[in-house]
């Protein structure tokens, strides 16, 4: 960026409480000189009960929907708590949540971000780049208020697999291939945008799914940093065809529980350990 050229307007998405992955995204952002501005939502806005139903029953089918229900209520409250915990270690999360305090970085609060005054907020802030940091899916009328484009990092290797919990997924169903993180541009799809960048970690005996959560992370950032430098010079990425449809993943029910759980997280699964043989 020559002397003359405006600075480029990046504006990060919050729901809530920033946690480790997220605060080491903001850091990092703000440590490669955009000087983020955070739009921070109050809450993270879920469909209404019935809608929710209907939607993982029209996706998964009924036994299906049970089987997610019941594994969310019996392992993945405990897990999540267990991963944020593990997380909150990798990331050094005392050292984080002390930059945070005092960063300083502008935000604005909304509702939640699909909500009418985040567009308008956006506007107002002139956005050049967005970046979803956390959150659900952005609705258009969010994503399109980018001057440039607006960007997500999708835990999982885009054009193989979409979804959530891609990384345990790919653990599970035995898909080092999965096994990743992708920079892509938001569009009305679901992990369907334009692919700026893909990568996968290395993979060792003994990693669980918060570890390949980590190093993917870690590496899907410092690629974010380079696709932002990248699209403030004009960078038109060209979409890649997929030589087949991704998989789609949803969140886990019962049985993959089970079996995430029987590998001890990843720990014991073959994905790893053929890995650490060839080595």
């Amino acid at each position: 960026m020559s002397a003359d050229q405006k600075p480029l307007t990046v504006v990060a998405l919050l729901a809530g409480p920033p946690g480790p992955a997220e605060l080491w995204t903001l850091r990092r952002l703000a440590a490669a000189g955009f000087s983020p501005r955070v739009v921070q939502a109050r809450r993270l806005r879920k469909p209404g009960t019935l809608k929710h139903l209907q939607r993982i029953i029209a996706r998964q089918g009924v036994l299906g929907a049970i089987s997610r229900i019941l594994g969310s209520l019996l392992f993945g409250r405990c897990e999540e708590v267990h991963r944020m915990k593990e997380l909150g270690r990798l990331f050094g999360i005392a050292d984080l949540t002390l930059w945070w305090e005092s960063s300083g970085l502008p935000t604005e609060s909304v509702p939640y971000l699909n909500h009418p005054d985040t567009a308008r907020v956006l506007c107002r802030l002139q956005a050049d780049l967005l970046v979803r940091v956390s959150g659900g899916v952005l609705g258009k009328e969010v994503f399109s208020a980018a001057r440039i484009a607006a960007l997500n990092i999708h835990h999982g290797v885009a054009s193989r697999i979409r979804g959530m919990w891609s990384i345990p997924w790919g653990i599970i169903e035995g898909r080092p291939d999965w096994i990743g993180a992708t920079v892509h541009i938001i569009d009305d799809g679901i992990d369907t945008g334009p692919v700026l960048w893909c990568g996968s970690p290395q993979l060792a005996a003994g990693d669980t799914g918060v570890d390949l959560f980590f190093r993917a992370h870690v590496e899907a950032v410092e690629a974010l940093v380079v696709c932002i430098r990248q699209l403030a010079t004009g960078w038109q990425p060209v979409q890649e065809a997929f030589r087949c449809n991704p998989d789609y993943r949803s969140a886990p029910g019962v049985l993959a529980w089970m079996k995430y759980l029987a590998l001890a997280r990843g720990a014991r699964a073959r994905v790893t350990l053929e890995r650490s043989l060839r080595c």
